[in-house]
C-alpha cells in the first residue's frame, strides 16, 4: 500500500493528511469522507490539495 499525502485546510489552519490507500481513487474517497466531518465540524470551506505518493 501507498500513502498518499493530501494538505487539507479549514480556513484558519491547514494540516498534512496521510491516507494509507491502494489506489489514488480510494485515496481520493477516503480524503473526500475526512473533508465531509470537517465540514460538518468547522461550517465554513474546506480546501484539499494533492502534496505527493511515499511508496
Amino acid at each position: 500500500m501507498k500513502q498518499f499525502v493530501f494538505l487539507i485546510s479549514t480556513g484558519c489552519k491547514t494540516r498534512e493528511h496521510f491516507v494509507e490507500a491502494t489506489g489514488m481513487t480510494d485515496a481520493i474517497n477516503r480524503v473526500k469522507m475526512l473533508s465531509d466531518e470537517l465540514k460538518d465540524q468547522s461550517q465554513g470551506d474546506v480546501k484539499i490539495k494533492f502534496k505527493g505518493v511515499i511508496y
